[in-house]
């Protein structure tokens, strides 16, 4: 029979902070497949960071870090944003909620200040997004789907798994050239990796996001990593390149004929489209802006819907449809929270890029920062479900500073004796 004691003995054995790590790996890959599982996962990280006397202090000690402070300050800015909202306040809850992504940032922060810890994340996400890319190789070429995906997609979305597989490709070509890994089978691995994941991006995946994803990342690779005399040149030659690549592939020219088509017909078009509709969708939320009734706190959290259905009253088909997000990240943070919050919006970016460190995780931070920039005039991958939460992770556990002190792991079972 097992005695609580013993049972009691075990738990405070277990190193919380590297529990802590692997269940924020976990959520990672859990975003990758399923919302259920990542929602679970989070929900466990944030219990057991709640629960721990020791994480709560180690939380605390990073407080002072530039991308730490700005996410805390946003969440504020969202929360504040919940009592002035124009939206339904159940609407308004709801979105608060999905803004606990900010909260993930500290966290993430508080516990990767280590190389190792760092590195397994860079790993996992690596070996997870290759051996996506080879189940949807397969799946594209034998013609077959997996759950409810269309066929050669693995990943919960097409645009997510573009974009993952662009952050793997380029995770892999920044550990090659700063030589992270001395064993050159590690070295054959990750080339093998980097050219599986690029086929499949140009070829089988069709997010256009991923593309544009692919094209930032690759330029950010050559400015950090290419030699002062080639940079230049190849930062003229890569999008050239990767454009006729693109050009080469079935998949994604005719993504990339079919949004041209849909830029040039979509006043015509009976239906919306999806470059039609982020047209409709931004010339509605300009002419809003023009007549804002809120510049500088906005109409607060949620609130973008109830507006914009008010801007697109009377208007027939359609482009008369309320819709709830303007697909253009720095638009939406305008109209809900005005001035104030976009300038707080972009010192929140800013301060990912001012952390006080460097080498490759640096650049694997502020790599994927730009390319979530980039697709986010086209999107909101700040506030989406799995990429925005993805960024979130990625940037707080690279971009960490380690700002704790010795003490903190001294007596560290005594600390959680007591948090328990």
């Amino acid at each position: 029979m097992i005695k609580y004691r013993d049972v009691h003995k075990k738990i405070l054995k277990i190193d919380l902070i590297n529990l802590a790590r692997s269940l924020i790996i976990l959520e990672v890959i859990a975003l990758m497949f399923s919302t259920a599982a990542a929602v679970i996962v989070e929900i466990l990280i944030f219990l057991l960071f709640i629960s721990s006397g020791r994480l709560r202090r180690i939380v605390f000690s990073h407080l002072k870090q530039p991308m730490v402070v700005m996410a805390l300050v946003l969440y504020a800015m969202v929360s504040l944003g919940v009592i002035y909202s124009v939206a339904p306040f159940s609407e308004s809850l709801d979105m608060w909620g999905s803004w606990r992504k900010l909260l993930l940032v500290p966290l993430a922060a508080s516990v990767y200040t280590d190389f190792l810890w760092k590195q397994k994340l860079v790993n996992v996400l690596i070996g997870i997004s290759t051996l996506a890319a080879l189940v949807s190789f397969t799946g594209y070429i034998f013609n077959f789907t997996i759950y409810k995906f269309p066929v050669g997609i693995v990943v919960d979305n097409w645009a997510m798994q573009g974009m993952l597989f662009s952050v793997a490709t380029f995770a892999c070509l920044v550990l090659l050239r700063f030589s992270v890994f001395s064993d050159s089978y590690a070295n054959w691995l990750l080339k093998l990796s980097a050219l599986l994941l690029t086929l499949n991006i140009i070829f089988v995946t069709p997010g256009r996001s991923g593309y544009l994803a692919f094209v930032v990342l690759i330029m950010v690779f050559i400015f950090f990593g290419v030699q002062k005399r080639l940079k230049i040149i190849m930062l003229v030659l890569a999008p050239l390149i990767i454009l006729s690549l693109l050009l080469a592939s079935p998949v994604a020219r005719n993504r990339i004929f079919k949004g041209i088509d849909e830029i040039q017909s979509y006043e015509q078009s009976p239906i919306f489209t999806s470059i039609g509709i982020r047209i409709v969708m931004w010339k509605n939320t300009v002419q809003l802006l023009k007549k804002f009734e809120h510049p500088v706190v906005g109409y607060g959290t949620s609130g973008f819907e109830t507006a914009y259905k008010k801007q697109v009253a009377g208007q027939k088909g359609w482009q008369g449809e309320p819709v709830g997000d303007p697909h253009n990240q720095y638009l939406r943070i305008l109209v809900e929270y005005g001035f104030i919050g976009l300038i707080l919006f972009l010192l929140f970016i800013f301060s990912l890029f001012k952390q006080n460190i460097r080498g490759h995780f640096y650049i694997l931070g502020a790599g994927v920062l730009l390319a979530w920039c980039a697709t986010s005039m086209f999107s909101a991958h700040f506030t989406t479900f799995a990429e925005g939460r993805f960024l979130m992770i990625w940037c707080g556990a690279l971009l960490s500073v380690n700002t704790i002190e010795q003490k903190d792991n001294i007596n560290a079972s005594e600390q959680d004796q007591q948090s328990v």
